[in-house]
């Protein structure tokens, strides 16, 4: 992701869109929100920091675990 293109906030689609549909499922990614995002109203929105730390394998393994924990509260395979 290059800096100044991304939006500060990004929509549950638009991170996975950046890393990839195929890579990530709807659960994770609405799992990372839940975890790391921030709620606006009823919208769960991830900062573009938070994604750029996940594509550069910055996430702790403890946050990682947090995040598969709620996608699978969510009813996801993760």
């Amino acid at each position: 992701m290059e800096r100044g293109k991304a939006p500060k906030l990004m929509t549950v689609q638009e991170v996975r869109m950046a890393v990839g549909q195929d890579r990530l499922s709807r659960g994770m990614a609405y799992g990372l929100a839940r975890v790391l995002g921030v709620r606006m109203g009823r919208r769960l929105l991830v900062p573009s920091k938070v994604v750029e730390d996940l594509l550069e394998g910055r996430l702790p393994p403890e946050v990682l675990e947090a995040v598969h924990r709620e996608a699978r509260k969510l009813g996801g395979k993760a």
